[in-house]
């Protein structure tokens, strides 16, 4: 199974910016393929993180609170994860911590020295590199030049272009790396090859007035099959990331502009560090054009467009539009490209409700007034102070979005919404049997999150008609079952679906997200031809494939042969009230994305290749149709008989049939899985050592490695 999540460290001794800077980062770089997951020690401690994990990132802070989150049991997981062929990063504390000693500020009130159990490299990181660093301000920030050392790294010449090989970097309190080339000791350490070296201005800690040339500012150490990188530097901060009134001494009053004139040179440089450890980067990161790659840091959310799909009902469809309007009572800038602009302040977000221009060939959202409304802001800089969310007058902690309201005469076409064709998604849906599920479409092009757009704001969420679906073809924070965050590239369907469930005692609400997982793999096996495709059930609702790795996909250097990858999962979020639950159904599915892992049309062709048919590849908009259909048609029969009469077809489609298992929460005692309760959803799971026993397993409360047969307790 590939490993996709990239696990950045956030516990005490982080500091608040270096974490904030480094998931923005990383995120530009890396959400495009991977997720980026904020993991606590308590998460690397008990939960079965390793198999799905890329890469481990620990970033800047105070060392010695690293030691007491992680020592023994969490840094032996982590080393011995990185032997097998795991990733680890460290900056600036991150790096000290993963040395095999640390010296920093020796004989000053700062003054940290011991060993550390991690030591992917075994010598010691010795700091500051400077003289100044004060853990409570900037003082000590410099930009340094660092001198590359290209031929170190695992990236084509051509990589580079044509920068220069010393780049300005963001320092501050970082240490440099006793090397044996350093240091002259012999004999040589062949696993540790030195990638940049500080710039001949760096002083000795035990005494400033020498000079030292030639330090190891990032180092790179083989372990094991694995491989960590330990970096006294930060490339991972961008100019803007910074305020300016931070930087005022002789030392670094320039800092900002000088990081500015070599941010393209960064950028390459953290580029490459991340392809020499194997990681695939997205290259609009490494843009040259500074408003592109300043759209890769800090994207727009886009309009959200709402338009009657099923709904043929004059009358129905005017009084859903005159609602959302009448709630929209506060009065906006209507100087705003003479816009009238009402504002619905929700509970979490300002949502400027719109009607769409009419006029063949015109724009459904004038540009100026988009622009006006949802143009991205420089975020503030994240502090303990920050609390308050208020700067610079401005209340950050309310989001901006804009929903567009259209009739079937004013539907966007492709020149608006170029990755989705909403015309054409439309025809599909009134072409199917449905009348609820899909009876209205919500589209954006990006968003936040589709389940959180609707979750988080209950005065829409109300006003919305059963059977509603949110879309989007890109989401900055799609989420995932617990703290997992789901990935979003193009090609992904992302949608999350409104139903209004009776509270039945024959249908229990425990049962839905089985249903519609199954609705999802039988929309797409139902069609004549299409039943041969290896999609499957894993317990309790995403979706894996049967896939055989080639080219570049994540997993191909690790598989021999076939192996299950997942290609879609189900999150629903519910609320009770007058005897009825609404429930939010977000849902992800690979539909055309051959990457990551593999998709429904990859699988098509797959297929075709092996057989020699010529079944035709599924556009999302289609797919889109085809689910929530199948869906509608499995929930009026669910309604009626409950789970029971499809048991038979999800067994015939899961992963779990006789599986063995293992209880990590009873001591790792070995079972085997015999079903699931139609009454609450529950994995039954019945003893190997004692027959008799039946263990029954909450979805929402064990995490299933379906490769490893390991079944643990989630960490909340």
């Amino acid at each position: 199974m590939a490993a996709l999540n990239v696990l950045v460290y956030s516990g005490p001794g982080i500091g608040l910016n270096a974490h904030a800077y480094l998931v923005r980062t990383l995120r530009q770089f890396l959400s495009h393929r991977y997720a980026v997951i904020t993991v606590g020690p308590e998460t690397l401690r008990k939960e079965p993180w390793e198999s799905k994990a890329v890469i481990l990132v620990v970033p800047g802070g105070r060392d010695m609170p690293y030691v007491t989150e992680m020592k023994g049991e969490v840094n032996r997981r982590i080393k011995e994860w990185v032997k097998r062929g795991g990733k680890y990063l460290g900056f600036c504390a991150g790096g000290y911590y993963g040395s095999g000693r640390v010296v920093f500020q020796p004989g000053t009130p700062m003054e940290v020295n011991g060993e550390r159990e991690l030591a992917f490299f075994k010598g010691t990181c010795l700091g500051c590199s400077y003289p100044g660093y004060d853990y409570k301000s900037e003082d000590g920030a410099r930009a340094v030049e660092a001198a590359v050392d290209r031929s170190k790294f695992s990236v084509p010449d051509t990589f580079w272009k044509d920068d220069p090989t010393e780049v300005r970097v963001y320092y501050n309190g970082g240490g440099y790396f006793l090397t044996s080339d350093f240091t002259g000791d012999q004999p040589e350490d062949t696993d540790v090859s030195v990638l940049a070296r500080y710039p001949s201005d760096v002083t000795d800690p035990y005494d400033r007035r020498k000079q030292v040339v030639n330090a190891p500012a990032i180092i790179s150490c083989k372990v094991g099959r694995g491989i960590a990188v330990l970096s006294g530097i930060h490339p991972e901060y961008a100019w803007d990331f910074l305020a300016p009134s931070s930087y005022s001494k002789p030392h670094n009053k320039n800092l900002i502009s000088l990081l500015r004139h070599h941010d393209a040179y960064r950028r390459r440089l953290l580029g490459a560090i991340f392809t020499h450890m194997k990681l695939v980067i997205d290259p609009d990161a490494l843009v040259d054009n500074l408003e592109q790659q300043q759209a890769t840091r800090s994207p727009s959310v886009t309009p959200t467009f709402f338009v009657p799909a099923r709904m043929t009902d004059a009358a129905e469809i005017s009084s859903t539009m005159n609602a959302l309007k009448s709630v929209a009572t506060t009065q906006g800038d209507t100087s705003i490209a003479g816009v009238a602009d009402m504002v619905l302040r929700d509970f979490a977000e300002d949502i400027h409700v719109v009607t769409a221009a009419t006029g063949s060939g015109q724009r459904r959202v004038p540009s100026d007034y988009q622009y006006a409304v949802l143009k991205p802001e420089q975020a503030p800089e994240v502090t303990s102070a920050y609390a308050s969310a208020t700067v610079d007058g401005k209340d950050h902690s309310r989001k901006h979005s804009m929903l567009v309201l259209c009739t079937p005469d004013t539907i966007p076409d492709t020149s608006e919404t170029p990755r989705f064709d909403m015309q054409l998604a439309l025809k599909h849906l009134r072409d199917t049997k449905a009348h609820t599920v899909g009876s209205w479409l919500m589209y954006s092009d990006t968003t936040w999150s589709t389940q959180t757009f609707l979750e988080k704001n209950e005065k829409l969420l109300s006003l919305l008609p059963d059977g509603t679906i949110n879309v989007a073809t890109r989401q900055l924070t799609g989420r995932g079952r617990g703290r997992n965050t789901w990935i979003s590239p193009l090609g992904c369907l992302q949608f999350t679906t409104l139903i209004r469930h009776p509270n039945l005692k024959q249908a229990p609400v425990v049962m839905m997200q089985y249903l519609m997982s199954l609705a999802i793999v039988e929309a797409i096996k139902a069609l004549p031809g299409y039943g041969g495709l290896p999609l499957r059930l894993k317990w309790p609702n995403d979706i894996y494939a049967l896939h055989t790795p080639v080219g570049d996909s994540d997993e191909s250097g690790d598989a021999s042969g076939p192996t299950y990858v997942k290609i879609g999962g189900i999150l629903v979020s519910s609320s009770f009230k007058n005897d009825v639950f609404t429930l939010l159904f977000g849902s992800g599915i690979n539909v055309a994305n051959r990457l990551p892992t593999t998709s429904i049309n990859s699988l098509i062709r797959e297929y075709n290749n092996f057989h020699g048919t010529g079944l035709l590849c599924i556009t999302p908009e289609r797919a889109l149709a085809l689910f929530t259909a199948k869906f509608e048609e499995f929930y009026r029969q669910f309604l009626v008989s409950g789970f029971e009469p499809f048991l038979k077809l999800y067994y015939k489609n899961w992963l779990h049939t006789d599986q063995l298992v293992t209880l990590a929460d009873r001591s790792y005692e070995r079972a085997k899985v015999v079903g699931l309760s139609t009454k609450d959803g529950q994995l039954q799971v019945r003893s190997l050592s004692s027959p008799s026993t039946v263990y029954n397993l909450q979805p929402d409360g064990n995490s299933f490695d379906v490769l490893q047969g390991l079944i643990s307790r989630k960490v909340l």
